[in-house]
């Protein structure tokens, strides 16, 4: 009799910090998909786990691994404990689901007995992803309320800033720390008097002095420094809007600019004239050299490493004419001073000139001539091959995602009660619609 086949599985757990309860923790998932597993005789292949990450975004190593492994006929089905575990977002995680699902590859959710063969699994699945999303950004609302309110109240959140430290046996006090007040008083006189970002930090690297994060000072962390109001006994909430995205962009009108319950280091006519400073330092004209530096992040420090970026420098000509010259630096020099590096300069033309001619003498060769003809064929027909299958791929993902919409709508007449729950998902699907369409015609 011939032995039936074990189906193959694949474990997925993820935490998005890397302390949580027993029972959500990776192990506590991972042990109740186990035993599972094991009562059903299935064949666990392999456990992917994602440590600290947020389900919000795709880009998670074990996440991409197990969909390769997926894609490669390697698995039978995907397990996991609780449907928000392999994705937050509703529109990735349905995505994902019909993913597997085109390759045969089966999705359960052990919490939630959730399975996508029918349609009765497939709804469930939209409308729990849809709950799931829902507590998400219910989350996400709440620690900004929370932390809003502590700002207006006067409390400090986040990193401490250089210059102070906790009050012992105090969760919210700050004290000053006299060693960094000193150094955060030296730069903001420092800059009063005229003395640049990388000026400033150069000296204090060549004392000794670190940042709170004992690393040497740069012209980013001068800048943070002098521009934070923390220092004059303020406290500043919401500076960037989209204050949830990891990349925060875009500056704030209208922060939340209140007073705090610390001490200020720096008194507010040395913060005014600081300010003035910098405000007229930013309308002075930039000078640009024109033309492309051709080989800004390519070419490396010889003593640290560290890219080498590309400056002007004026020279006074006998004549009195003046000349400006393109060198290459190192740009650890540039942010941090002599202390960490030195300028290693070389002047750009030089360089740009020995590296095109070391290409030429390569190019020669009609043996590399004629295999670089040969890769930029391959790369032009490949090209148009990935066009085509891309423009193909997003037109199915049009159709997947109206028919998903259609669906939703009909759920919503059979049930006006979802509509609240839906109607945010139905939404998101017109977006990303919307996006594809665009992507398709551009």
């Amino acid at each position: 009799m011939k032995q039936l086949k074990k189906k193959r599985i694949g474990l997925y757990a993820r935490v998005s910090t890397e302390m949580q309860t027993d029972g959500y923790s990776i192990q506590g998932q991972l042990n109740q998909l186990t035993e599972y597993c094991q009562f059903q005789g299935y064949e666990v292949v392999d456990e992917y786990t994602d440590r600290g990450i947020s389900g919000k975004t795709m880009q998670r190593p074990e996440l991409q691994r197990m969909l390769k492994d997926a894609n490669e006929g390697k698995l039978d089905c995907i397990m996991v404990y609780k449907t928000n575990r392999l994705a937050r977002n509703t529109s990735d995680l349905l995505n994902i689901v019909e993913e597997l699902y085109k390759i045969n590859v089966e999705f359960f959710s052990l919490t939630e007995k959730i399975e996508i063969a029918s349609s009765t699994g497939k709804l469930m699945l939209q409308i729990l992803a849809s709950f799931a999303e829902f507590e998400r950004n219910t989350i996400v609302e709440n620690v900004y309320n929370g932390q809003r309110q502590r700002a207006i109240e006067g409390y400090y959140q986040g990193n401490l800033p250089l210059g102070y430290d906790k009050v012992p046996d105090s969760k919210k006090e700050l004290m000053i720390n006299q060693h960094e007040a000193n150094i955060v008083k030296y730069i903001f006189k420092s800059y009063a008097k005229g003395h640049g970002y990388r000026k400033i930090a150069n000296a204090l690297n060549h004392k000794g002095y670190v940042t709170k994060k004992g690393k040497p000072f740069s012209i980013s962390s001068i800048t943070y420094i002098i521009s934070n109001p923390f220092y004059i006994g303020k406290i500043q909430f919401a500076k960037y809007r989209h204050w949830s995205d990891k990349r925060r962009k875009g500056l704030n009108e209208e922060p939340i600019i209140a007073d705090g319950k610390h001490a200020p280091i720096i008194d507010k006519a040395l913060w005014d004239k600081v300010q003035f400073k910098r405000q007229e330092s930013r309308k002075k004209p930039q000078v640009h050299g024109k033309g492309t530096n051709l080989l800004t992040g390519i070419v490396k420090c010889p003593k640290c490493g560290a890219a080498m970026a590309a400056s002007n420098t004026t020279n006074t000509l006998k004549d009195g004419t003046k000349k400006r010259i393109r060198y290459y630096s190192c740009s650890n020099f540039r942010n941090k001073g002599s202390k960490v590096c030195s300028a290693n300069s070389v002047r750009a033309d030089v360089l740009e000139k020995y590296v095109m001619d070391q290409i030429l003498e390569i190019i020669k060769s009609k043996k590399v001539l004629k295999q670089l003809v040969e890769k930029v064929n391959k790369k032009s027909q490949i090209d148009v091959s990935s066009l085509n299958h891309d423009i193909a791929y997003k037109q199915s993902q049009c159709e997947e995602i109206k028919a998903k919409m259609h669906t939703l709508t009909k759920t919503i007449e059979d049930s006006p009660d979802l509509d609240s729950v839906l109607k945010p998902t139905i939404l998101s699907y017109q977006d990303e619609l919307n996006q594809i369409n665009n992507q398709i015609h551009h």
